[in-house]
């Protein structure tokens, strides 16, 4: 008969409880981890610094400075959302967010309980859902009050990402050292040991050359005792194989392209490629977001705001072409200048 108050059933639940908490504990590593690939920092970096260098119009009271800019677009890349609590002396950052809505199916209706934090304090508050900036990289239908980031939805290549830089990082923290055959008996360490001025000469070294006596004459012991070649060390230390470098590219490009970035924006080889990948990434991912947060703003602040980007660089080919067709057509330089968006020098 089946025992439920057994030993043997009470070490099964305690085994069940400790994989539970194991997997937990895992799936938080695997964040951490995530968090901290080149990839996902290329991305956060490259909007956060293209959203701070937006004009902002429709502002009176100065509220969206470029620090908070900077901070939106780092914070939509790496955790999916930017809440920010709108208070009589300005923004302020919250730093966690727990939704709250009795019977509340519009957004509107919604409660939030955020905490907030400053050097000494950390304060915890419950705030309509009106009072509070939220812009989200992504949600799903079934939790539309919870933002997403790219390396969710991208778990497996995150995952792959972060894999592939750890292993780098293991390789390159391994020993790097030299290996010199010598002859057998000739490292005894000890008074009789004849290699003991060539061991300190290669300590001291520190990986500059050094001239060494040949061992041609067999150590003293004639020609017939001597090695088939000189001293030739063997290294020791990171050495990853060409499919391991490879397989690390290839997991970086697939991180870049599911957070909106094309990968020849790093890896272009002529300047035209890499203006195409510029144009991509504004396009389909600066741009959506500035209105985002362009759309939030305005609705929380009850004012226009308006983000204007600076996409010159963007179409360079685009406007030059335009600008050598409308002066082939015998319209004047500023005249065409000015249509083609082509900045003219002023000397």
């Amino acid at each position: 008969m089946w025992n439920p108050f057994s030993r043997t059933e009470k070490r099964a639940a305690d085994d069940y409880t400790y994989q539970i908490i194991a997997g937990q504990e895992s799936a938080l590593s695997d964040a951490v981890r995530v968090g901290q690939t080149s990839a996902l920092e290329t991305v956060a970096g490259a909007l956060s610094r293209a959203l701070s260098a937006a004009e902002v119009t429709g502002d009176p009271m100065g509220l969206i400075t470029p620090e908070w800019l900077n901070l939106c677009g780092r914070d939509i890349v790496r955790r999916g959302q930017h809440v920010t609590l709108i208070t009589p002396r300005g923004l302020l950052p919250v730093e966690t967010i727990y939704w709250e809505g009795e019977a509340a199916e519009h957004e509107s209706d919604w409660q939030a309980v955020i905490t907030t934090c400053a050097p000494t304090l950390t304060r915890t508050r419950r705030v309509p859902r009106g009072r509070l900036i939220v812009v989200r990289w992504a949600n799903t239908s079934g939790r539309p009050y919870e933002g997403q980031a790219a390396h969710h939805f991208a778990s497996l290549a995150a995952r792959a990402s972060a894999e592939s830089e750890r292993a780098a990082g293991d390789d390159a923290a391994s020993p790097v050292t030299s290996f010199i055959t010598v002859p057998e008996g000739q490292n005894q360490e000890d008074d009789s040991d004849s290699l003991a001025p060539l061991r300190r000469s290669i300590a001291d070294a520190k990986g500059k050359a050094l001239l060494v006596e040949t061992t041609f004459s067999g150590y003293g012991e004639g020609r017939g005792n001597a090695p088939q070649r000189d001293f030739s060390p063997q290294r020791l230390g990171p050495n990853p194989a060409a499919a391991q470098v490879e397989a690390g590219k290839d997991a970086y490009n697939r991180m870049l392209a599911a957070c909106g970035m094309p990968p020849g924006m790093h890896s272009a080889t002529t300047a035209q490629a890499a203006r195409e990948a510029l144009r991509q990434w504004h396009m389909g991912v600066v741009s959506p977001v500035a209105r985002l947060v362009a759309s939030e703003l305005s609705r929380r602040l009850e004012t226009p705001i308006r983000l204007k980007l600076d996409n010159y660089g963007a179409d360079l080919a685009g406007r030059a072409s335009a600008f050598k067709q409308l002066v082939a057509g015998g319209m004047a330089l500023e005249q065409a200048a000015a249509i083609s968006g082509v900045l003219m020098d002023d000397r």
